[in-house]
């Protein structure tokens, strides 16, 4: 199972905390737009006096309501089809609106509510009742209200509009409305908080916005805001949780490439961005192993002719010696036993020195010494076992030398074993050094003999070219410099310098 990191500066939550911010932004922008919409709507409007809502508004509603409303003893049901919706268009156009009751003209009342809509929806139906009651019931125990009411229910009700001012600074409205008859069917009574003076809503302050934002969001408008959060956030782990988990992915198989190990492949079959990155980097997997196989080959055959050469340079021509001598041996053995006996003391020598040469072959197949040393001590290692098969004094010389990148090293391994072969066949030496010497940037490989040597404007390239081609293609390929210096009866001298800069690509 794996485990989470919990940290808040990593991708995931990053962009978990981007949804949630840019949800909150929007739900907030939102509700803003909803709300003060109206706001500005109304600002446009002209200013009208609160009794001519009243009346419209009623006038209106009653006028569209079924003929029996007097008559109606369901009171949620006309608080539904009626007194909801009017108390919703009067408070649009009269904010200050905070509750109407219908009456007949028995001074019964029908219904009355204190709640818009979308109050109804946050509070409740029981909170709401239960306001419009305690609304009621504070109403009647004012004495501006007995008139009222009386009126209502005298034999000649007046048909225009009551106002009575309460204790409190509200205004108490009752407005008769009449019938296509002109007869009075349903009074509503409405209190307004304040004069019913036209209030100026033309100018747009501040303390309007807050009062209307803070009116309107409670409490709904706060449950959209946590509700759209919440859901933003909740998006925001499973958008983020998919995408960190391929990216987790192809982290993992980068790594386990790095390694070497291309066999690990990124599984995405999705058709984004991120599943073409995956697909191209698969794409590049299996083309870096196809390479990394066609360079092994390609290291392989090199090996090859490189064996092939010593075994027809070395061991060939000693066993071919070995055949002459003793065909010599079996024509002389009958007529000059001391001919025939020297003859084979010299197939013997030749013999040894093809063990000898079938030595270094198998040495070079294994450089056992360089895994498990460093390479000062496996060319000292080298050169003594090396001197005590061919009876060559060779001298090592070396000074502190910088960490060196795996490929400098089995070069400069590879060079000193090609180098000593060719000494060891061709040159006729007695002495041979080997130096190895550092410099700021640069390493300096250089090994003497005091052989023949060879005129390097007249010996054709093929009697020496194919070892010195060897040595000379490692060290070019560290985009070094290969040099040879020689001369008939003074011996050879072959100079490497590889650049360090190298050694941070191994790294």
């Amino acid at each position: 199972m794996r485990v989470m990191h919990w940290r808040v500066g990593n991708l995931f939550w990053r962009l978990t905390l981007t949804y949630l911010f840019a949800t909150f932004v929007a739900a907030l922008v939102t509700e803003c737009s909803i709300t003060l919409l109206p706001l500005l709507r109304d600002l446009q409007q002209p200013n009208v006096s609160p009794l001519e809502v009243l009346e419209k508004q009623g006038i209106a509603h009653v006028s569209a309501a079924p003929e029996n409303i007097s008559t109606s003893s369901d009171k949620e049901a006309l608080r539904d089809a009626l007194a909801l919706p009017l108390f919703d268009d009067i408070h649009q156009d009269e904010p200050r609106l905070t509750f109407i009751a219908l009456i007949d003209h028995n001074g019964r009342i029908l219904t009355s509510t204190s709640c818009s809509r979308s109050q109804l929806l946050s509070l409740g139906t029981g909170k709401c009742a239960q306001q419009a009651q305690q609304k009621l019931t504070q109403l009647q125990v004012y004495q501006a209200t007995q008139p009222i009411l009386r009126d209502i229910s005298t034999s000649y009700p007046s048909t225009n509009p009551i106002i009575h001012r309460l204790p409190t600074g509200a205004s108490l409205v009752n407005i008769p409305i009449q019938n296509a008859n002109k007869q009075i069917t349903i009074n509503l009574l409405a209190d307004i908080d304040g004069s019913l003076s036209i209030q100026h809503t033309h100018t747009l302050s501040l303390g309007m916005v807050i009062s209307s934002l803070w009116s309107y969001w409670q409490p709904a408008g706060f449950y959209f805001i946590f509700l759209a959060s919440a859901l933003g956030t909740v998006a925001g782990i499973l958008i983020s949780h998919d995408l960190t988990r391929r990216l987790r992915r192809i982290t993992l198989a980068s790594r386990e490439w790095s390694k070497g190990e291309f066999q690990n492949i990124i599984h995405d079959k999705t058709h984004d961005e991120l599943g073409q990155l995956s697909k191209t980097l698969n794409t590049m997997a299996e083309q870096l192993q196809l390479l990394l196989l066609t360079r092994k080959k390609l290291a392989i055959i090199e090996e090859r002719t490189r064996l092939k050469r010593d075994l027809h340079d070395a061991v060939k021509q000693h066993l071919f010696a070995v055949q002459m001598q003793l065909s010599a041996v079996r024509v002389l053995f009958q007529k000059d036993a001391a001919s025939s006996y020297q003859h084979l003391i010299e197939a013997e020598k030749v013999a040894m020195q093809a063990q000898q040469e079938l030595a270094t072959l198998i040495e070079a197949l294994h450089p056992v010494a360089l895994t498990e040393n460093n390479l000062v001590v496996a060319l000292q290692e080298f050169c003594h076992a090396w001197s005590e098969r061919t009876r060559i004094v060779a001298s090592v010389h070396t000074k502190q030398l910088p960490p060196l990148a795996t490929e400098i090293e089995l070069a400069i391994f590879r060079v000193t074993q090609e180098a000593f072969s060719n000494i060891a066949r061709h040159s006729g030496a007695h002495n041979v050094a080997l130096k190895l010497l550092s410099a700021p940037g640069v390493i300096t490989l250089q090994i003497t003999d005091d052989g023949y040597g060879f005129n390097l404007s007249t010996t054709h390239p093929r009697k020496h070219g194919i070892g010195l081609q060897s040595m000379r293609g490692r060290i070019e390929a560290l985009k070094g410099l290969f040099t040879i210096e020689s001369a008939a009866c003074h011996g050879t001298s072959i100079t490497a310098h590889i650049p360090l800069a190298r050694k941070t690509e191994g790294e």
